[in-house]
Formats: C-alpha cells, sequence, structure tokens
C-alpha cells in the first residue's frame, strides 16, 4: 500500500515540484554552485564506477590514478572494502538522497545533486553543485544549464564525463542485471532482506528502491556511446563479468597499475 501511495504522490507533485526546483535554483543555488572546483578534472581519463555486485571484484585500489573517477549514489559503502575514493559523486534520485545524506552532508568530495536534494536536506556547500534535471534524453554537454533525466543514475554520470571533455571513457561495476520482485521499471518496492544487486548487502536492505528499467538504460546507453563516438573519444567496459553490451568491452587488467 505505501509503495502505491509513493509511487501516486511522485506522479501527482511532479509538476509543483518542477516549480519549486525553478524557482529555488533561480533564486538561490545558481549562485551557490562553483563550477571552477570541476576544471582541474577536464581533459583527463574518466573512470565510471557503477554499483553491481563486480565491484566487489574489481580491484578498485590498483586502478591506474591517472583517471578521474566519477562515484554514484551509495558508493561510499564500498568504504570499509577499501581505500578507493572517487573523485566526484553522482546521484539524483530522491530515494536515494534522502537515504545517504547523512554521508553527504559530512563529505568533502564533490557532489553533483538535483536540486530537490536541497529541500530534501543536503546543506549547500563548496563541493556541492546542484543542478536542474530535464526531460529530455539527449547528452546534456553543458550541466551548468542542466542534466537530462534517465531511468540509470550511470546516464547522469556519463553526462558528467561529457562535461569535463574527457580523453577516454572506462566503465566498471555497471553489471546491468538484477534480481527483482514483478513490477514495472522505475514502480517503487521495498527490497526485503539483504541486497544481491549491489556490491554491499546494505545498499537497499529493507529499504525503498525503483525497480530497474534495463531496455530504457539500454537506449540512453547506447544515445551515449553514439556521443562519445562521433566525438571520436574512447569508451570501453570493464565490467567483470557485466551483462551489458553497448561498449565495447575491456579486460580489467588493461587498468590496474
Amino acid at each position: 500500500m505505501k509503495e502505491k501511495t509513493l509511487d501516486f504522490l511522485r506522479t501527482v507533485t511532479y509538476y509543483p515540484r518542477k516549480l519549486i526546483d525553478k524557482s529555488i535554483y533561480g533564486l538561490y543555488l545558481r549562485r551557490k554552485n562553483d563550477w571552477h572546483i570541476l576544471k582541474k578534472f577536464t581533459n583527463k581519463p574518466v573512470l565510471i564506477v557503477g554499483n553491481g555486485p563486480s565491484l566487489n571484484k574489481t580491484p578498485l585500489d590498483e586502478i591506474k590514478d591517472s583517471f578521474v573517477s566519477i562515484g554514484m549514489n551509495k558508493i561510499n559503502l564500498i568504504y570499509e572494502k577499501s581505500s578507493w575514493r572517487p573523485d566526484i559523486i553522482a546521484c539524483v534520485n530522491g530515494l536515494v538522497i534522502n537515504q545517504n545524506k547523512e554521508y553527504f552532508n559530512k563529505t568533502d568530495i564533490i557532489l553533483i545533486l538535483p536540486i530537490k536534494a536541497f529541500y530534501l536536506g543536503v546543506r549547500a556547500r563548496k563541493n556541492v553543485l546542484f543542478v536542474n534535471l530535464k526531460d529530455q534524453k539527449g547528452v546534456e554537454t553543458n550541466i551548468e544549464k542542466g542534466l537530462s533525466t534517465g531511468c540509470t543514475v550511470t546516464f547522469t554520470a556519463l553526462q558528467v564525463a561529457a562535461y569535463l571533455n574527457p580523453t577516454s571513457v572506462s566503465i566498471v561495476g555497471v553489471d546491468h542485471s538484477f534480481v527483482v520482485e514483478k513490477g514495472i521499471g522505475h514502480d517503487i518496492k521495498k527490497f526485503k532482506g539483504d541486497d544481491v544487486n549491489h556490491f554491499s548487502k546494505n545498499y537497499f536492505k529493507n529499504q525503498y528502491w525503483g525497480v530497474p528499467n534495463l531496455k530504457g538504460s539500454e537506449l540512453l546507453y547506447q544515445i551515449s556511446k553514439d556521443y562519445f563516438d562521433i566525438k571520436h573519444i574512447p569508451i570501453k567496459d570493464y565490467t567483470v563479468n557485466g551483462k551489458l553490451n553497448i561498449f565495447k568491452k575491456g579486460d580489467i587488467k588493461d587498468l590496474i597499475n
């Protein structure tokens, strides 16, 4: 019953929330954003780090330190297993923001978050960049003006990578495989018991999450691949035993020092 209520509220409040977002951004958050903090990460190889179980088989500590790394959502849960830390964390899902805001409010790592994160309790600080979400599916290269929305946060990370004008893009931890209850992509469900879909059993353990939309994700990955191909920016998927077949595959050993 609560899941249906959450879905209903998300639908009926969509346009009022968009109006609130626009007002908060225009009156306050736009002036708070300091995009210069990303300048040191431009024109370098980018590593996008997903949250799949394969991350437990990915030697993040041994990957070349020349990469600018972009983590997503609750990537901080990997810290108890690894000394590796991302340079940037992207998160656009309201459920995840609410569940992880304690960490978001204490970290000094650069965060790229939607405007709603502000009224969900994430404080405006020097390392936090609030972005406007647009209802479009193309790769938005100037994220200062907004980010295209999508059914996977990896699409957000790919747009952040595009903004940085990378020399190459490498992907790890994007397994593209989920064990889920019956439901339509992006439905809100409560995950029961240990989370087997992410690198940590506590990721969504007994918490609400959006049912993955694999077909929708593949469409966005293809759009992203087309963008990087046109720009002649190499993009490879190094996910250990990943099921995604959009990007050219690479051997994880090639990323290690």
